[in-house]
């Protein structure tokens, strides 16, 4: 525990002298060019040192044992293992189908009650208990109750994850619509627009970029998610192989599935970036 803590403190420290060396001014804009740049370097630095600890054919010869940490060859040789005899592709369409069910339900439900929470406060007061569960309610307190409800089966399973989605995006998308400035609604009062205009022309076409890009980042953390959904009871999906190879200690499949789930979580976040700039094309989402 005590080098864990000596390990964190010295990143921390490591990383303030090269800040102050560097001199890098506070928010000042970077070329594309340069950021890809580092972005590649700090993989190739991590790649790095993942080789530089786990190479040595013999378990003597390593700084790390391949149950603790496997080399990077080892990772990628278990994936063909891991399609071929657990059914990768298979348990990745089976995640997909439950994250995706989970999160358009929550998000359906979310953008309706939080614009209506948003709009107007008796609805908000009515609601606001539900406001308040996603900032003091642990998601992974969700499973055992989502086990009482349904069981084990399909429907706990989208379940949890339709609640763990909605808990954290109803108040992002109320904070969305309650952000949009009072001025617009002024101009279109003067306007004669109507209580549900005012909802349906104004608020929600202003608001939509920034609940467009909260749509996109609670959908790729659903991927994480999906772990702690598949993992009681299940027998397909990528939760249930990672569960499988925790038991088998195969380590290397374990972070064979990690790397998966954060490619799956990477395309379909580059996805909903391309058509967020597509439907909003006066601003980046």
């Amino acid at each position: 525990m005590l080098g864990f803590f000596a390990s964190i403190i010295g990143i921390s420290i490591i990383l303030t002298i090269v800040v102050r060396l560097c001199k890098f001014h506070v928010r000042k804009p970077i070329t594309q060019r340069l950021s890809l740049l580092l972005t590649f370097l700090f993989v190739a630095i991590l790649l790095f040192g993942w080789w530089a600890t786990t190479k040595g054919d013999r378990i003597e010869d390593r700084m790390l044992a391949p149950i603790i940490l496997p080399s990077p060859v080892e990772v990628v040789q278990s994936l063909p293992r891991l399609h071929l005899e657990q059914g990768l592709a298979r348990s990745v369409v089976t995640s997909f189908g439950r994250v995706s069910c989970g999160f358009v339900l929550a998000a359906i439900l979310a953008f309706t009650m939080g614009t209506y929470m948003a709009a107007y406060p008796p609805v908000a007061s009515f609601f606001k208990p539900l406001a308040l569960i996603g900032a003091y309610v642990p998601i992974i307190s969700f499973i055992p109750l989502t086990l009482a409800w349904w069981g084990s089966g399909e429907i706990q399973k989208v379940g949890f994850l339709f609640i763990a989605c909605f808990v954290v995006l109803l108040p992002l998308v109320i904070k969305s619509i309650s952000d949009v400035s009072p001025a617009f609604l002024d101009v279109a009062r003067t306007k004669g627009a109507t209580s549900w205009q005012l909802v349906r022309k104004v608020l929600i076409p202003v608001a939509m970029p920034n609940i467009w890009g909260h749509f996109r980042g609670i959908y790729g953390v659903g991927w994480g998610w999906i772990i702690l959904a598949e993992v009681v009871n299940a027998r397909s999906g990528i939760g249930y192989l990672m569960a499988v190879s925790e038991r088998r200690g195969q380590t290397a499949s374990i972070f064979a599935i990690i790397i998966v789930i954060v490619l799956i979580a990477t395309l379909f976040d580059y996805l909903w970036r391309v058509t967020g700039n597509w439907l909003f094309q006066h601003k980046n989402v």
